[in-house]
């Protein structure tokens, strides 16, 4: 071997050592930088040549020293796509417990203002006004009461309408979001695609776009793949978002119905943000996805029956007045129309809310009785207790408490799904860190390793210098 090739080695050695000690500080540098992938130096002896000349003739041939073949992220796909799975699963549920939450705060049951206790007071003003039926004062807590149990039933409901409206412009917010991170991710595609062309690796730009994916993946169920020509696309149940540089976007139409703005067929989500905030938004009890709008009816199945059950009693009565005929709420449908918004409208008729109502309030059922009869009052208190054909056979009690509590069963399921994925996803994510996050410790160790390797290297050009000196300048000096 050559003097001048032991140089050359020297310097492929002293070159793969600085090479590794910068990938090194790289590494160090970004040990707290999301989405940060650690990167290692991929090393190669160089082979000797493979025709021999005169460097060979007093010796077997040997190596060329080393090459840095480039740069390799540490990433296991497997649990990428496991992360952003589960990642999905807690989006949607996340989701899901936050609405029900909510939902459970706008019932605001049990309390001193919830349905059932203004309910129970305005039954519990009832049997006051049987002791004592022509008195106007009983009386005008009655209707006091009749006014406070429509104003709570007005209030839940507008309330379920306003948390409706709010999912309404939560999910345009996050169909926007969708497009910003196609847009961002389809960009960074062609970044990575330019740079690589040259034959390198894009590791950092790889993981800008790793990142995005996975914050993509909390809001809509995706799936990832890269072909053999590295052209990365991310599909949304078997519709392309992103295909290589291409970013197809998607928006939220007049009725609602999230659509592919170039195809125009609905975006159909499995999972995630947004299948969560659809599903909370649409559903109406179908296949057991209940979200406002099923609350919505059940509060409109209550407040219809119990306009037009206790109507009907009370229009069979007569008032001090004599009056009979008289409708206490104003909701007189014979029959339940579905679209109807009974809860939202339901109010104490006019004709009690007028000057003279409170003697139209009807306690009795023989006009010859008056003042005194108490006997349709009775009746009405009666109601109370009465099996309700249009609320599932049961009492206006019962079908509050069986809300209630399938609310709450609702509620806790969805809190035990978001706490069993938060834990999956920490778990998982735990394991995605042990491959790709930086170990501080490991790399101070790589650190030393390389700077030794350095020093080496130097160590040995210095000498093959000192054998050139001799060689060059010495030989043949007496």
């Amino acid at each position: 071997m050559s003097t001048f090739q032991g140089l050359e080695i020297a310097k492929t050695g002293l070159f793969a050592s600085q090479q590794a000690l910068n990938l090194t500080g790289h590494n160090i540098s970004n040990a707290n930088t999301p989405g940060y992938t650690r990167q290692v130096i991929d090393l190669s002896a160089i082979a000797p040549p493979t025709t021999y000349g005169m460097a060979d003739q007093w010796g077997k041939a040997i190596g060329g020293g080393v090459n840095v073949d480039g740069y390799r992220q540490i990433r296991d796909q497997y649990l990428d796509q496991q992360y952003r799975r589960e990642n999905t699963t807690l989006g949607e549920w996340e989701t899901k417990s936050d609405t029900l939450s909510a939902i459970e705060g706008i019932l605001n049951e049990p309390s001193d203002t919830g349905i059932t206790t203004v309910i129970d007071n305005f039954f519990n003003s009832l049997q006051e006004l049987s002791k004592n039926p022509e008195s106007l004062e009983v009386r005008a807590v009655v209707r006091e009461n009749g006014v406070s149990l429509t104003d709570t039933i007005n209030s839940v409901y507008q309330h379920l309408d306003d948390k409706e409206n709010e999912l309404n412009s939560t999910i345009e917010s996050r169909v926007q979001e969708i497009n910003s991170y196609a847009d961002r991710i389809s960009k960074l595609n062609n970044e990575i695609y330019r740079f690589e062309l040259t034959g390198q690796t894009a590791n950092d730009l790889r993981d800008q776009r790793n990142l995005l994916v996975d914050k993509l993946s909390e809001i809509v169920n995706i799936t990832t793949y890269e072909d053999s020509n590295k052209n990365f696309r991310i599909d949304i149940s078997g519709q392309a978002l992103v295909d290589g540089s291409n970013a197809y976007t998607m928006s939220v139409d007049s009725t609602g119905t999230v659509k592919w703005d170039l195809a125009g067929t609905p975006v159909n989500p499995t999972g995630g943000i947004l299948k969560g905030l659809l599903d909370m938004r649409d559903g109406d009890g179908t296949n057991g996805v209940k979200g406002i709008p099923y609350y919505k009816e059940q509060l409109n199945k209550l407040a219809y029956n119990i306009a037009t059950v206790f109507n009907a009693q009370h229009a069979a009565g007569y008032g001090i007045d004599g009056s009979t005929g008289v409708n206490f709420f104003n909701i007189t449908d014979s029959t339940y129309d579905p679209t109807a918004e009974y809860a939202k409208n339901i109010k104490v008729s006019s004709d009690i809310l007028a000057d003279d109502g409170l003697q139209k309030i009807a306690a009795a059922s023989d006009p010859n009785s008056l003042p005194g009869d108490n006997t349709n009052i009775l009746n009405l208190i009666s109601l109370r207790d009465a099996k309700i054909s249009g609320l599932n056979g049961g009492t206006f009690d019962d079908f509050v408490s069986s809300l209630i509590s399938n609310l709450g069963v609702d509620a806790q399921q969805a809190n035990m799904m978001q706490t069993n994925q938060s834990a999956m996803v920490k778990q998982v994510d735990y394991n995605r860190q042990s491959v790709s996050g930086v170990s501080l410790d490991e790399e101070m160790t790589n650190m030393l390793k390389y700077q030794k390797s350095y020093e080496a290297s130097a160590r040995m050009i210095t000498v093959m210098d000192e054998l050139l000196d001799t060689l060059i300048n010495k030989m043949g000096v007496t």
